[in-house]
């Protein structure tokens, strides 16, 4: 028997709420739907115009973008009634307060609530679904956000804008194979399939197959699509579409004034020369708008906005975490890249934003780099530590003791010291007590390298391997520090200023011949550098939208820079380390050193005990 469109809908609707509900309350079964709540039902423990008066003000609150504020008042008021239009009221504002704050999973189960209240047929869930539909978009899953949002009944009344907008952004993330899935599972009637469809047709046209995007596009404006959608059909269908020149804007955020300005315009010189440098080689060419936001965290996100009206594909800066958030949040497309050169921090960066500077990541990494080489190649089992009382000290103290153990080997003394020390005569005399084969030895800057590295033999540690972090490597330390002091010394760092894999020497070449100037000791201008060619690395051929450049962003695989080799993993822009080693002032390849020798790198010195029993 066949099956009216309405009651397909309706079961594929109430199908999807059951998943979403069962997914966010630990597996268990949802259960049949509560019927309608009676809009002029009070709450039990509140009158009607005291719950109004608190939605009021939690409402005043989310539009003053005061997220937390607005989430505290809203949920006592949730906790307080127990049904009628105040509970859904609140259930959905303090859900879009939830997502704005990045606090996806909180939100996902106040929605999977709200969803309970109202059959699968009701009006009033569209909205529900939408926000569920936004965070999975977020979480980057397009395919479900669409799915959630071709789940709303048809009537999408008030919530037909936002519907409409976040499903031409869920829809460019989509391939023609997924949107043909996509639509097949849905009825045609519904009024967001036609966006779907159109974005297909111009994904054909762009694949070449002009007949049959066409094909696609006259039936796209048989579904009656919104205006902006049935331009774009039209387009598509005259073959006026996706075919004219373009000139992308590429935007950058940089504290051009203030007490950040010296960086922020060092900043604005790598991004220039990157911008030269592909314009120079491409016949598009690529237009750069600077912005200063002051180092003002708010107006960096106003001038984000600001960028984001103008058209721009993509954006480098700001330079600080705060920033960065401030940028992230309010964005209104989540398709628009932002890559901040220099941002410490990341941990709750939103989709499509990465900094090449994460501490985390950046320190973590090198030192279980650094602890995989140095017992499995030089077949190292009992460590001492010596770092600086910092966090990030602490970070890769944690990071590299966690790979030591995972290999079997052990640490067996740790020391700390203060990062303006000039004299580590205790913290040494410590380690040598516990007799380590090798000491990790992570520096808070080159200055303590050049003042550490000559005590480890003064203080009696001759025998002993020393593994280092990247300001072992760094220049000064190369030329400062007498060889004998630092010779056969291990050290994992990302830049490898003398490796034909990096781009250094013809990143510096390229800024003193423009500016006419040396560098100064300083990355910033080479990471604003890199983080610009990493962009331009991503645009695509052919029409640039922020969902291409970011998806192809998100491909970054081995891609050489000034200050290392780039790639994108779980959404987290990574370098990848090398391993060195110190000999005459120079760093060479450690791997390469363990050929040279048939023993362990470190002036020849092989492990001085057995591997500890398992």
């Amino acid at each position: 028997m066949a099956i009216s469109t309405w009651t397909w809908r309706a079961a594929g609707a109430l199908a999807f709420a059951a998943a979403v509900v069962g997914a966010a309350c630990g597996g268990a079964s949802a259960g049949a739907p509560a019927p309608s709540p009676t809009p002029t039902e009070p709450p039990p423990s509140a009158s009607s115009s005291d719950a109004a008066k608190v939605y009021r003000r939690a409402l005043n609150e989310f539009e003053d973008a005061n997220y937390t504020v607005a989430e505290a008042i809203v949920d006592s008021l949730v906790e307080s009634t127990d049904g009628g239009e105040w509970l859904a009221l609140g259930l959905l504002l303090s859900a879009r307060a939830s997502i704005q704050l990045n606090r996806l999973d909180p939100a996902r189960l106040k929605l999977a609530r709200y969803l309970t209240l109202y059959r699968a047929s009701d009006p009033a869930r569209v909205t529900g679904l939408v926000l569920i539909a936004e965070i999975l978009y977020l979480e980057g899953r397009p395919l479900e956000a669409a799915d959630s949002l071709l789940a709303a009944p048809a009537v999408l009344g008030d919530a037909r804008e936002k519907a409409t907008n976040l499903a031409r952004q869920v829809a460019s993330e989509l391939g023609i194979r997924e949107i043909e899935s996509l639509t097949a599972r849905w009825p045609a009637d519904h009024p967001l399939v036609a966006i779907f469809e159109i974005e297909r047709a111009s994904l054909l046209l762009a694949a070449g197959e002009t007949k049959r995007g066409k094909e696609v596009a006259e039936a796209a404006l048989a579904l009656s699509p919104p205006e902006a959608d049935r331009d774009r059909a039209e387009n598509i269908v005259s073959g006026d579409m996706e075919t004219e020149q373009w000139r992308p804007i590429v935007g950058a955020v940089l504290p051009l004034s203030g007490p950040l300005a010296p960086y922020g315009r060092l900043a604005e010189e790598g991004v220039r020369l990157a911008i030269a440098e592909y314009n120079a080689r491409h016949i598009d060419s690529v237009t750069l708008v600077v912005r200063d936001d002051r180092d003002d965290s708010r107006r960096s996100g106003e001038l984000v906005r600001e960028l984001e009206r103008l058209g721009a594909v993509a954006i480098v800066g700001p330079l600080r975490t705060e920033g960065l958030e401030e940028a992230s949040r309010r964005r209104s497309d989540r398709n628009l890249l932002i890559v901040s050169p220099t941002a410490p921090e990341n941990v709750s960066f939103r989709r499509n934003v990465y900094s090449l500077w994460s501490s985390t990541e950046r320190v973590s990494r090198g030192a279980r780099a650094l602890a995989d080489f140095a017992v499995n190649e030089l077949q190292l089992y009992r460590f001492g530590v010596i770092y600086p009382n910092t966090p990030e000290g602490r970070t890769q103290l944690a990071a590299f003791a966690d790979a030591v153990r995972a290999r079997g080997a052990e640490i067996i003394a740790t020391v700390a010291y203060n990062d303006t020390a000039t004299t580590f005569q205790d913290p040494l005399t410590f380690l040598g007590e516990a007799r380590p084969q090798a000491i990790y030895a992570p520096a808070s800057a080159p200055r303590t390298v050049i003042q550490l590295a000559p005590q480890f033999s003064f203080y009696g540690l001759r025998g002993v391997q020393v593994l280092g972090d990247a300001d072992w490597s760094a220049p000064e330390v190369l030329r400062l520090v007498e060889p004998r002091f630092i010779n056969g010394t291990v050290v994992s760092t990302f830049l490898n200023r003398s490796s034909p894999a990096v781009r250094w020497p013809e990143f510096v070449e390229l800024y003193e011949r423009a500016y006419r100037k040396g560098l100064q000791e300083t990355l910033v201008p080479a990471l604003a550098f890199d983080a610009t060619n990493l962009i331009l690395a991503a645009l695509p051929w052919g029409y640039p939208r922020r969902s291409a450049i970011a998806r192809t962003f998100r491909e970054t695989r081995g891609t050489p820079g000034a200050t290392g080799i780039f790639y994108v993993e779980d959404r987290t822009l990574l370098r990848r380390p090398f391993i060195l080693h110190v000999r005459d002032r120079e760093l060479v390849p450690a791997f390469e050193e363990l050929e040279r020798f048939s023993t362990p790198v470190g002036g020849g010195r092989g492990p001085q005990s057995q591997r500890p029993p398992q």
